[in-house]
């Protein structure tokens, strides 16, 4: 009788971790599926990277600009229809835009390699209006 009762605590025990496999690899499987589903999505937005000097060179007809500073080597942008450009803060064209002008914007790496101009800025930034609040007037009593 002593042999009887760990051997069937034991089969219990095991029989149990048995009946659990298959709901954890039926657990594991849909989450698996999603992985892979997520892997095959689009990629995520390229990071754009932030970028300021002075225009070298502004070609119209090829719809780039090369902007060079004194850190770095000189970088040639492409504008596309997405990009934004403004001067003083107001929308311009690349035609608005001349060889030493003080450039800033962003970029990012297009998937052929390609750095495109998400932004193009110049000149200077609209001022903004601060709303001033009236003084507090004493209360009268």
């Amino acid at each position: 009788m002593k042999i009887t009762l760990p051997i069937t605590a034991l089969a219990a025990i095991l029989g149990l971790a048995l009946a659990g496999v298959p709901v954890s690899v039926q657990a594991q499987t849909p989450a698996a599926a999603t992985t892979t589903a997520a892997s095959t999505a689009a990629p995520a937005a390229a990071k754009k990277t932030k970028y300021s000097g002075i225009l070298t060179a502004v070609d119209a007809t090829a719809n780039t600009v090369t902007i060079g500073n004194k850190t770095e080597a000189p970088k040639t942008l492409s504008i596309t229809s997405a990009t934004k450009i403004k001067k003083d803060g107001k929308i311009a064209t690349l035609a608005d835009f001349k060889v030493g002008d003080k450039v800033g914007g962003s970029f990012i790496v297009d998937a052929s390699g390609k750095m495109a101009a998400v932004t193009l800025n110049t000149g200077a930034k609209p001022t903004t209006k601060t709303a001033t609040t009236p003084a507090a007037t004493p209360a009268t009593h």
